[in-house]
């Protein structure tokens, strides 16, 4: 358990999540039933333990918003594409990274990539 000071960092899911919520990326709607019940259970634990602050998934439509233009997305190759975030709330770099690496979608070979959010101050 930790307090509220401790950092916070990101966990960005990555690779493309366009089947996300479909059955449309080989699993049966059996076995992407059973994967969302696993990740599920781990995001309850972390509450539980009282890390767990956010998590959501983003949809794949985007816009890039450089200079006064509006171009649409960014087109990473699909393994790149950050598809959702976790937040979490613990006191070091290692302890995100192993609750990570306990993390449903890494054991079924996903990506999560771990940043500690920076603190934002003003100029």
């Amino acid at each position: 358990m930790t307090t509220d000071t401790s950092p916070q960092y990101m966990f960005l899911v990555r690779g493309s999540c366009k089947d996300a919520h479909t059955a449309g990326d080989g699993r049966s709607a059996e076995e992407l039933q059973a994967h969302m019940t696993e990740v599920f259970a781990w995001i309850e634990k972390l509450t539980q333990q009282g890390v767990f602050t956010a998590a959501q998934p983003l949809t794949s439509e985007s816009k890039l918003v450089s200079g006064g233009t509006v171009t649409d997305g960014v087109y990473a190759e699909s393994k790149e594409a950050v598809g959702g975030f976790f937040i979490v709330n613990v006191a070091s770099m290692e302890e995100a990274v192993k609750i990570a690496s306990e993390s449903p979608m890494v054991k079924h070979g996903g990506m999560l990539e771990v940043r500690q959010i920076a603190e934002l101050k003003s100029c």
